[in-house]
């Protein structure tokens, strides 16, 4: 099964440790916001600025932009694109790819400069990417449990229907 289509489920004391950790890098940084996305931009963990009403549709814009651009690193022959990075005028975006399944994804102003933002982004993908790997290892596991579970049910019920 290719574990970019996989589903995998965020316990509650991995989620508090995405959300310390993306405290903390805001904390860090001076950044406004910082969230934790899927690939297709499913929105897993946010922090910062609480008035936002956008989340999810920021997330699911933020990955399809990420997406394009990796398509264009494709089209120049570069192996890929990990960080996106977005100036305007009064927001700058910082995207970066953590093992080809999450996102990180920092919002900050002018006050915040970018290379700090870029050094503490890798520290916080280092921490995240500890726990990704918990988080698939959890789910596997997770995953033989049920296939086992779910292979004994079907040979009870077979036994049961053509039981003499």
């Amino acid at each position: 099964m290719d574990p970019q289509l996989t589903s995998l489920v965020v316990s509650t004391s991995e989620t508090a440790r995405i959300e310390e950790t993306l405290d903390h890098l805001i904390a860090e940084t001076g950044a406004n916001y910082s969230m934790l996305l899927d690939k297709s931009g499913q929105v897993i963990a946010w922090s910062g600025d609480t008035d936002r009403q956008d989340i999810t549709s920021l997330g699911a814009l933020l990955a399809g932009t990420f997406a394009s651009s990796r398509e264009v690193a494709r089209l120049l022959k570069e192996k890929e694109f990990k960080v996106l990075f977005q100036q305007g005028i009064r927001e700058n975006i910082f995207t970066e790819l953590i093992a080809e399944q999450w996102m990180l994804v920092v919002m900050f102003d002018k006050r915040t400069h970018i290379g700090l933002v870029k050094v503490l982004s890798k520290r916080a993908t280092d921490d995240l990417t500890g726990i990704l790997d918990r988080v698939k290892s959890e789910s596997r596991a997770k995953d033989q449990i049920i296939s086992t579970s779910f292979r004994t049910s079907v040979e009870d019920t077979i036994d049961l229907l053509f039981k003499d």
